[in-house]
């Protein structure tokens, strides 16, 4: 089976969030109680959900000093439980602030985009427990890839202070 670059990302359309957190709570269900998903707050007005943007060229692979984080052949950056050690490197090097610091586990939360899932053609688990719609996964076209979508540092602050 010739295995192919999944070309899709989540897209999250800020008219329709409603801050109810169900896409934190599925990820953490769906991860033993650690949610991979970052929340971000718009100043007063808004709590979103933050989510990895598996970068062409991630900043994140290339600063972890254990090889933790590696991108697959689908186009997926994900995580080794086992190789990582907590360095919080790739916290730092993240442009879009979507890594978190997860201090009970010693290790550091990371969005898969739910790659079991995914790969067996189903939708990201946050995706599918979207109450209000918000949250969709759909295919970068090349129209798209030009756009410009707003990340953890650019529009919003993540609730989890970084050191």
């Amino acid at each position: 089976m010739e295995k192919k670059k999944i070309n899709k990302r989540i897209i999250l359309d800020l008219d329709l969030c409603i801050g109810c957190q169900s896409c934190v709570a599925a990820c953490a269900l769906g991860y033993h109680e650690q949610a991979n998903v970052m929340l971000g707050r718009i100043g007063e007005i808004a709590i979103l959900p933050l989510h990895c943007r598996h970068c062409e060229k991630p900043a994140c692979v290339e600063a972890c000093p254990t090889e933790a984080l590696q991108k697959d052949e689908y186009g997926f950056v994900h995580r080794s439980n086992l190789l990582c050690i907590g360095c919080h490197s790739c916290v730092f090097a993240c442009p879009f602030g979507v890594i978190s610091i997860d201090l009970m586990k010693h290790v550091t939360a990371k969005c898969d985009l739910c790659i079991d899932r995914v790969l067996n053609e189903k939708i990201p688990r946050c995706v599918a427990t979207c109450t209000s719609g918000a949250l969709s996964f759909e295919e970068i076209t090349e129209a798209s890839a030009e756009e410009v979508w707003i990340g953890g540092r650019i529009s919003s602050r993540a609730i989890i202070r970084r050191m």
